[in-house]
């Protein structure tokens, strides 16, 4: 039956293809690779084909096998791990037939394969009409050998971009001699239409005087400059000589424009009337190629919101996510330049274009902080620039700024895709900033914590100011960290532990300026850069940060938090260091209370001097460590005299002067002790006798200068060694002896029993 039907209408399918496809060398350049191309029935017998460059004759009786499997499932299939074989249906005859191709799925696309097919489906078709009507010159025919025409110039393609390039050749034919442009256009927001392609690309984007009304255009089948006499159908004034609008309609509905604008002079009308005939044989194959551009870009889009949105929710890098935004605009718009002002400093890779908003700086800042402070997107009309805010739910973390060609004007669906795209960036930037904070604030917890742990361990001082030294020092990369104490007199206090920056004489007088503010505000104080503000002065620092340290209402000192960088501290390092020193500073000052009462204990309250007892376990000590050491004895000379003459409290103040004479005259790993009453002793460890009897001298010598009243002192020395087996009681007994010999002596001398 059907082979009967194609008899009675002449079909030739002998050389169907050979019409069909009249310049096939374009299609395996275009795909760079051999195909087959055949005609079958719904049985899967081929009924024609054509090999253009195919050299796998072993897969023809494998093809005639699995076509009927092919037409059944009416999808690619592939086969022998290389080859891919598709098809379409097609009417020719009254009959439903198929289009197919055979093709190196290594090298080729499933897109590609897809608008070749399509193209092919539509000059097969045509092909068969014009051999069934044999060649008569009919107005039917004519149209078929334009839309063939028009295939073989786009090499089959359905590409609505390629049919473009193809109606502009068939334009350069008729009015190749002339300064014409030809441009097509889009519907942007149901009132306008806007030009997506032209033939010389001189008009701009933000030039309305190619922008078109849609209500002047929709009554009429074609309108020139002639169409209206008093109103223009420009959004602005043109300058053409003379101007066609074919209008592009489908089942009634106008979806798009031609213009062909002439700038010298116009054409003989037949040149037009061509033109005009011309598209509206390929009307249906516009339409066609439209109707896939709008998919595949609807697909490419899709796609690009798929794998951004997949990369997005499964990286918290922030760099990784920016990179991902800027690689989906490239992919959708190759010719406009991406670049995203973020609204704070993130670590991103040196080659993404990102940069901080600059407030007030530049031409276009009033749009960028629109967009920035209003979530809404900005359009510069007469820069073709596009400003979208990353918007998130709980703010907006920057702008991307899109530059748009020349040539190009941004239609709403794509500024919609535009924001679509900025607000998933704006969410993912969003949660990767969340989950820093909330990093963030479990390592200040756990600092926090760790250092509260730490602070109960009952350190000594020292060590835990050296402990929060070192954990601010690595938690906030700071260069210097002190930690200073104020006096009643007005004195800085470094406490040990601090950086050896606050040691230093000239630093404590640079510190004095903040003392004061600190001690007069009782606040903390954060400094970004200290160049800025003539109130401080630190060396070559630039960022500080103060906290003062306050207990029970009392201010006991402050820590001071360097950098050389400006800026270096953030608000956050800021709030961390004030709680931090808000836990701590009871430990300190419980450290602190601990050692002055330790002092106490071993220490003689008038004197400051060391107690008899810490004394004697000091020399005992030595005595088990040390190779040697000498015992001094002092004794005030009449020092009855002096309590009675000028009384007890001149007598305790003669006792203090002595105690500081004698320090002043030792060394610092000396240990002076009151021994009682009017008598003073001092431990030398690892000294011989002749050092010791020089240090006696010198006290000895200065008591008798430096004293007001002016008194004496007699000194008595003895010494130790290992090899004697020494005993505390015989060194203190021999320097008592040898002080009664300087007291019987004649008094403020020194005397040594080896």
């Amino acid at each position: 039956m059907k082979d009967r039907i194609i008899t009675e209408n002449k079909i030739d399918f002998s050389k169907l293809l050979h019409v069909a496809l009249q310049e096939e060398s374009g299609i395996r350049e275009e795909l760079n690779t051999p195909i087959l191309i055949f005609v079958c029935n719904e049985e899967g017998k081929i009924l024609s084909k054509k090999e253009i460059g195919f050299h796998q004759a072993a897969t023809h009786h494998q093809l005639s096998i699995m076509l009927p499997t092919v037409i059944e499932k009416q999808h690619p299939i592939y086969y022998d791990k290389e080859d891919i074989v598709t098809v379409v249906s097609v009417s020719i005859a009254r009959e439903n037939l198929y289009v197919g191709v055979l093709a190196n799925k290594c090298k080729v696309t499933e897109r590609e394969l897809r608008l070749l097919l399509t193209g092919i489906k539509q000059s097969v078709q045509l092909a068969a009409k014009e051999i069934s009507h044999n060649h008569e010159e009919s107005k039917e025919i004519q149209q078929y050998k334009h839309v063939v025409s028009l295939l073989q110039r786009a090499n089959f393609t359905m590409e609505f971009s390629r049919l473009q390039q193809s109606i502009k050749q068939a334009a350069e034919g008729l009015f190749g001699d002339q300064k014409w442009e030809l441009l097509f256009y889009q519907l942007e927001n149901d009132k306008l239409f806007v030009p997506i392609f032209s033939s010389t690309k001189e008009y701009r984007s933000t030039d309305h005087t190619y922008v078109i009304k849609k209500e002047k255009i929709e009554q009429y089948q074609i309108v020139t400059e002639k169409t209206y006499r008093h109103e223009d159908v420009f959004e602005a004034e043109h300058q053409f000589a003379s101007f066609v609008c074919i209008p592009l309609h489908h089942q009634g509905e106008l979806y798009g424009l031609i213009l062909l604008c002439f700038h010298d002079h116009s054409p003989p009308q037949e040149h037009i009337t061509n033109f005009i005939a011309f598209i509206h044989d390929v009307a249906v194959l516009l339409h066609h190629a439209w109707l896939n551009e709008i998919k595949e870009i609807e697909q490419k889009r899709r796609q690009l919101l798929l794998s951004v949105t997949k990369k997005f929710h499964s990286s918290m890098d922030v760099s990784e996510i920016l990179e991902e935004i800027i690689y989906a605009l490239g992919e959708m718009y190759p010719n406009f330049d991406v670049t995203l002002l973020l609204s704070r400093e993130w670590e991103v890779k040196q080659n993404l274009p990102v940069k901080q908003i600059q407030y007030g700086v530049g031409i276009s800042s009033g749009m960028v902080e629109n967009a920035f402070l209003t979530g809404k997107i900005q359009i510069d009309d007469n820069n073709g620039v596009v400003y979208a805010p990353l918007r998130g739910k709980q703010g907006v973390y920057g702008v991307m700024e899109i530059t748009t060609n020349a040539s190009f004007i941004l239609p709403y669906h794509e500024v919609d895709f535009v924001e679509m795209l900025a607000d998933v960036g704006g969410n993912a930037l969003e949660n990767a900033e969340l989950y820093q904070q909330s990093r963030n604030l479990i390592n200040d917890l756990q600092l926090i914590n760790q250092t509260s742990h730490q602070l109960n361990s009952n350190l000594r001082l020292t060590e835990t100011i050296n402990f929060m030294t070192n954990q601010i020092l690595s938690s906030f990369l700071a260069e210097e960290v002190g930690f200073i104490m104020f006096h009643p007199n007005g004195e800085l206090a470094v406490l040990e532990g601090s950086t050896s920056y606050y040691f230093d004489e000239s630093s404590q007088a640079e510190m004095m300026r903040i003392s004061e503010k600190v001690k007069r505000e009782k606040d903390a104080l954060f400094i970004g850069d200290m160049e800025a503000d003539d109130q401080y002065s630190l060396s070559m620092f630039r960022s500080m940060l103060a906290v003062p340290m306050i207990q029970s209402g009392e201010l006991k000192g402050m820590v001071l938090v360097l950098h050389r960088k400006p800026y270096h501290f953030t608000f956050e390092n800021f709030k961390l260091l004030q709680s931090l020193i808000h836990h701590s500073t009871l430990a300190f000052t419980n450290s602190m209370l601990r050692e002055e009462l330790e002092k106490l204990v071993v220490t003689d309250y008038l004197t400051k001097l060391y107690s008899r007892s810490y004394l004697d376990e000091k020399v005992q000590e030595s005595m088990n460590r040390d190779a040697n050491g000498c015992f001094v004895l002092l004794d005030i000379d009449n020092f009855k005299r002096i309590n009675d003459t000028f009384g007890h409290q001149v007598g305790d103040d003669i006792i203090i002067q002595v105690a500081n004479v004698m320090k002043k005259n030792i060394r610092e790993d000396d240990i002076a002790a009151r021994w009682g009453g009017e008598e003073l002793a001092v431990y030398l460890p690892n000294v011989q006798p002749d050092a010791a009897e020089m240090a006696g001298e010198r006290i000895v010598q200065a008591v008798s200068r430096e004293t007001s009243p002016r008194v004496t002192v007699s000194c008595g020395i003895s010494y130790w060694k290992q090899e004697g087996e020494p005993s505390l009681n015989s060194l203190v007994k021999l320097a008592d002896e040898a002080l009664y010999e300087a007291k019987m002596n004649g008094k403020n001398k020194v005397v040594i029993r080896k």
